[in-house]
């Protein structure tokens, strides 16, 4: 076999990697299938938040219909990024998942928190379950428990779900216009025994449990499921492509 033949196998075997290790959903085409959400869509292309999203497997985004900014858009590009970001959480929940949420887990983990500039809790969600409705906050102590969570648009079980919420949800100083001493009182309280988790050392996330394999149609709470999980199927393809290139590396070699 000629180098030229050898050399076009390894590359064969690179594209064959790439396409493995490829984002099982895209948030953007997504959302781009419901114009209820296009301010949010752009927002999230705009920071660039679209594109860490698509990078990780298993996400919840909490999203914005149009005209349920607030002040966000008026805010500085970064301090945009910021709450954005507040907005995606890293691990799959639909509503049902987050009806039954223990708070003894602690808060959850959002992307600004990986961004390594969260002061505080800042980088956190607490979750309060009041008469079946599901309302968040940030986990900085003070902050405003009046968000929301109004439905489901769209959902990839265990990959990605994205929630429709009522209003921003926005951590006191994200902006560097407030401090969380001068935050609001929480307008919705939790009856006892489901308040938010104490600020100090959130536990970790547990795995979300693997759904049903070949599982279509419509997920538990009602939305419409977009695709099987595609987490196996992405390591098997992972795995043949390290063999791929391993094999052709060897073979490279010793000619």
């Amino acid at each position: 076999m000629s180098p030229s033949t050898s050399a076009l196998i390894l590359v064969s075997a690179v594209l064959l990697l790439s396409s493995a290790t490829t984002s099982a959903y895209n948030v953007t085409l997504i959302l781009e299938k419901y114009p209820d959400y296009t301010e949010f869509n752009n927002l999230l292309s705009k920071t660039g938040v679209a594109d860490e999203i698509n990078r990780r497997q298993t996400i919840t985004v909490f999203a914005l219909s149009n005209g349920h900014f607030g002040d966000i858009s008026s805010k500085k590009d970064d301090v945009q990024k910021r709450i954005i970001s507040t907005h995606v959480v890293l691990d799959y929940y639909d509503v049902t998942k987050l009806k039954q949420y223990n708070t003894s887990k602690g808060p959850l983990t959002t992307l600004f928190q990986t961004y390594g500039q969260a002061k505080g809790q800042q980088g956190f969600l607490n979750v309060v379950v009041k008469e079946g409705e599901v309302f968040l906050s940030s986990a900085v102590k003070g902050a405003s428990m009046d968000t929301k969570v109004e439905s489901s648009v769209a959902s990839q079980p265990y990959n990605i779900s994205i929630l429709s919420i009522s209003s921003p949800i926005v951590a006191p100083g994200i902006d560097g216009a407030l401090s969380p001493a001068s935050a609001k009182q929480p307008n919705a309280p939790s009856p006892a025994g489901e308040g938010p988790a104490a600020a100090e050392g959130p536990k970790q996330e547990e795995a979300s449990a693997p759904g049903p394999e070949g599982d279509g149609g419509a997920t538990a709470d009602g939305s419409s499921e977009l695709s099987p999980n595609a987490n196996s199927a992405a390591v098997k393809q992972v795995m043949s492509g390290f063999g791929l290139i391993a094999a052709a590396a060897s073979f490279v070699a010793g000619l």
